[in-house]
């Protein structure tokens, strides 16, 4: 950078984050910069003259003690307004040590601060586009920068000047064309941060180092090249599966080490796969056994190009683990390389042609320009374009609608990056791939499908099979949302209306030719209509929704009202609906009507005129869906199917939304996938109920299924322990007030004579928030890490925080059940706060209950039991990951040892696990004395 340029990275620590209510600051610390060399250091404690709030002292180390010697911000005001004078000041957050210190400054008489200022996080944002978390703490770790004090002003001052410097490098290291666009862009940045990206540049363009050659620069864009894809021919020719366990030994050789329970899995896999059986095959293989190695070792013998492999999982996550890592670890044992690919839908990826065209509008809003330059980043490193690598906690952006990929309605070969599109990559690599790793919804949603993305599957092995059930419910469930709906009339809007969708293609016709003026003409009568139509059937919607909900009505925020039209359907509503409906219809006609017109001359357009008839397809599509929906809702009636209306008592007609879903999917699973493929595994730690498979394959709708149980290799009854505490008031009984003192009480005693990591389970998001909240008054959980589903960022950024804190409580419900891998001391307590049965209010579970009681079964041992029964299995699932581990699980719900179905779900737990009421007063010590005596009982 220019060498008269100093910078001061600055970092302070407070009191509180609200200077003008009376925080002060406790420490500053500084590390001056000048050509890429640290010149001077700084720090001080500072004496607040206020005391320092004890959630501070817990997280910084200061202590009103600490600082009771320490100068007055008044005595040091003008040595650090010296100290910055003429500096680019550059801080992580800058926003806030910058204002805060430049109030500061002003109440001690001295100016306020005019430096230019760089902001380390969006730099992050921008060159690190695929971390998960951008806290300094979780940067410095990922580039092993040594950070001795976290929280203290001069030790995350230094480590700060570090990763400036190391993303400064980053910076320089891309091509140059990606800089420039850079610069454009990065004057929307905060404060003076486009400084930064300007000196960079011209630091490149002296030094003028070469482009690297992984790198494509075409239209301006810099993205990098494609491996090539190579297929295998005859790779398997001389080599067999080895069938013994010498085999299998000398195979591992140092890399991996033989397991008993996993060999048994490997062998019954490839038995199965190459015998002539009719039956498919569910294997639970327990936590510990290394299932997924355990099917992927006889897979990588039996698959071809020719006849592929599909392996479904639960999520896209667990998709990325399989390839990335679990592959990975196999082809470093295997003679030969298996070809491995994954399948996603379309609009996971990014659309290179799209972005391009983003990239040339103007934009003034920072998060979109962060996410453009962060794009520009990314494609110099990803080969894949798959935007779940950018790790964002949403993508409900505007902008991702703009970029992501959605096919094309013309010739694909026309789309001018089409040899370079991510999407036909993907596709190229599943026809050369002997392993196609998808996912649950995907092969549900494909299973639907007209047109199949998914080969013919011959061979199929359902990995986390207990969710594919609910995984089917839900690719059937569908949402018509009255908001959502106005929201797409708006986009379409008015040919008045200049930035409106027909407003922009009636400005269009007037050069083509063979868009009739009529179609648009008579789309917006109706869409002017259907308005109208719309709110007044959604009105007589809510006053029938209030008649049913009766004095219920008045006492709760969120409504949910069953609605089943043969007993509550009037004729007003029959009318108005058929009014409604006919719109829509005619809507969606007209909509694509004028599509087709305007891509009958596609040569006339520019690209940016295509893609608007392009977009405009997509709100169609989206506004027939709801249509579609509509429809099925109001005129069609299926046995199998559950319809609820609901609403928000604050903003009724805007939050109003009807759903409707497939009450049991077993019908859709057998006819789709069960009746049409031959071989199918079925695998996970969960699938029977006290050695029986009945309720998996009822879900289902399996018959005959061959059937193994591997049991765990972990020793439960030395290694874990389930307690209930002693005093417990019966749950049912309990007020929600209650209920929530309780949690927080026995929470708050675990967490006071315990050091531990402690996960607490919930089933509902509202009282893991009301915990959450009373924690976070609660002296006992000052100083400790405190991380809440909903408030503390996505899933795998909390379990990585977590991973990390000692000490740490994270609450989470719902995906926090299982899917977690904590080993070690990074998880030693779980708290489950009550047995885990769905709530029975829910319109859906009631609708199932009432369609298993028409068939004369009994809702709760054939559905709840079974649920709450696997639920709990997955809870404890996560406590105990390695034969060294040691953990508890502490049940806030004395059903569980005081009925007999508590009792029936006990008896599905693991052998040998002991179980016993305890004390409350007792809990502490004996948590320290079982967690704590693992040294003495291994050795």
């Amino acid at each position: 950078m220019n060498h008269k340029d100093t910078y001061a990275v600055v970092d302070i620590e407070t009191t509180g984050g609200n200077v003008a209510s009376g925080d002060r600051m406790i420490q500053f610390g500084c590390v001056l910069l000048e050509g890429d060399q640290v010149v001077h250091r700084f720090a001080t404690n500072i004496n607040p003259l206020t005391s320092i709030p004890k959630q501070i002292e817990h997280l910084t180390g200061l202590s009103n003690k600490t600082v009771a010697q320490a100068p007055y911000f008044e005595d040091i005001a003008a040595t650090i307004y010296n100290l910055l004078d003429g500096c680019i000041i550059i801080a992580h957050n800058i926003q806030f040590d910058y204002t805060f210190l430049s109030a500061e400054l002003q109440r001690c008489g001295m100016p306020a601060l005019q430096n230019k200022g760089i902001d380390t996080v969006e730099l992050a944002q921008v060159l690190l586009p695929t971390e998960s978390s951008y806290r300094l703490n979780d940067l410095v770790s990922k580039f092993n920068i040594e950070h001795t004090n976290p929280h203290q002003a001069d030790s995350d001052a230094a480590v700060t000047a570090e990763l400036f410097l190391v993303l400064k490098q980053k910076l320089k290291e891309l091509p140059l064309v990606t800089v420039e666009k850079m610069v454009e862009l990065s004057v929307n940045l905060t404060m003076e941060t486009a400084y930064f990206f300007k000196m960079c540049l011209a630091e490149m363009k002296t030094e003028r180092l070469p482009l690297s050659e992984v790198l494509l620069i075409k239209n301006g864009l810099a993205i990098k090249r494609k491996n090539p894809i190579f297929e295998q021919k005859n790779y398997r020719d001389n080599v067999r599966y080895p069938t013994t366990v010498t085999k299998k030994e000398h195979l591992f050789q140092t890399k991996l080490t033989t397991r008993n329970q996993q060999i048994k899995m490997m062998d019954a896999v490839y038995d199965y796969f190459t015998s002539d059986e009719t039956s498919h095959f569910a294997i639970e293989a327990a936590t510990g056994v290394g299932k997924t190695l355990g099917y992927l070792l006889p897979l990588a013998y039996i698959a071809s190009v020719e006849n592929p492999v599909v392996i479904s999982t639960y999520t896209t996550l667990l998709q990325k683990q399989l390839l990335d890592k679990d592959i990975v670890q196999l082809n470093t044992i295997l003679p030969f390389t298996v070809q491995a690919a994954i399948l996603k839908s379309k609009n996971h990826y990014i659309h290179l042609t799209k972005f391009e065209e983003v990239l040339k509008e103007p934009v003034d809003q920072k998060v979109e320009v962060i996410y453009q330059m962060k794009l520009l980043t990314w494609l110099t490193e990803t080969e894949t374009g798959d935007l779940d690598e950018l790790n964002l906690t949403n993508y409900n952006h505007l902008f991702w609608n703009k970029v992501r990929h959605r096919g094309w309605l013309t010739r694909p070969e026309e789309d001018r990056w089409y040899d370079e599109d991510f999407y036909v990559h993907a596709q190229h690599k599943i026809k050369h791939a002997s392993v196609i790793i998808t996912n649950h919804s995907f092969l549900c949603h494909d299973l639907n499908r007209k047109e199949k993305e998914l080969p013919s599957i011959g061979k199929l092995i359902v990995d986390e099979a207990q969710h594919l059930p609910d995984v089917a419910m839900e690719a059937s469930s569908e949402i018509f949302g009255y908001y959502r709906m106005q929201q797409i009339i708006k986009l379409i809007g008015r040919a008045s209306e200049e930035k409106s969708f027909l407003g922009r293609i009636t400005q269009l016709s007037q050069q083509l030719t063979k868009i009739e003026v009529s179609y648009i003409e008579n789309m917006e009568m109706n869409i002017f209509s259907l308005e109208d139509e719309l709110s007044d059937f959604i009105y007589q919607l809510l006053l029938y929704c209030k008649n049913t909900a009766g004095n219920k009505h008045s006492q709760q925020e969120q409504m949910d009202i069953q609605f089943n039209r043969e007993t509550h359907w009037n004729l007003a509503l029959k009318k108005a609906s058929k009014k409604v409906l006919t719109l829509m219809n005619e809507i969606s006609y007209l909509g694509y009507e004028v599509v087709n017109q305007g891509l009958n001359e596609q040569h006339q357009l520019t690209q940016k005129e295509r893609y608007l008839f392009e977009d405009f397809f997509d709100v169609i599509s989206t506004f027939e869906s709801q249509k579609d929906i509509f429809y099925a809702v109001f005129q069609e009636n299926e046995e199998n199917e559950v319809t609820w209306f609901s609403y928000k008592e604050k903003s009724p007609k805007n939050s109003f939304t009807i759903k409707r879903s497939k009450v049991d999917s077993s019908k859709f699973i057998k006819e789709k996938l069960v009746d049409k493929t031959p071989y199918i595994l079925y695998t996970g730690a969960t699938l029977e109920i006290n050695q029986s498979f009945n309720y998996f394959e009822t879900q289902l709708g399996e018959e005959n299924l061959k059937e193994l149980i591997i049991e765990s290799p972990y020793d439960y009854k030395k290694q874990a322990r389930l307690w209930v505490p002693k005093e417990l008031k019966p749950i049912k009984g309990l007020s929600k007030k209650e209920y929530v003192h309780m949690v927080v009480e026995q929470v708050g005693n675990i967490i006071e004579n315990s050091v531990e990591n402690t996960m607490v389970l919930f089933n509902s998001y509202e009282m893991l928030q009301e915990v959450y909240f009373s924690l976070q008054q609660n002296p006992v959980a000052s100083g400790r890490e405190l991380l809440a589903q909903g408030f503390s960022g996505s899933r795998d950024r909390m379990l990585k925080r977590f991973f990390r804190s000692t000490g740490g409580i994270l609450l989470g419900a719902d995906s926090f059940w299982e899917g977690v891998d904590l080993p070690g001391k990074s998880l030693s307590i779980i708290v489950i706060t009550r047995l885990p049965f769905e709530s029975p209010d829910r319109p859906f579970v009631k609708a199932k209950h009432r369609y298993l009681e028409q068939k004369h079964l009994n809702p709760f041992t054939i559905d709840s039991l079974p649920k709450a029964t696997l639920r709990l299995k997955q809870g404890l699932g996560r406590l105990i990951r390695s034969e060294k581990d040691k953990g508890v699980m502490i049940v806030l719900d004395n059903r569980l040892i005081q009925t007999s179905y508590g009792k029936q779900i006990v008896s599905s737990l693991p052998k040998g696990l002991p179980i016993e009421e305890v004390a409350t007063k007792n809990m502490g010590e004996k948590l320290r004395h079982f967690l704590n005596t693992e040294e003495n009982e291994t050795n």
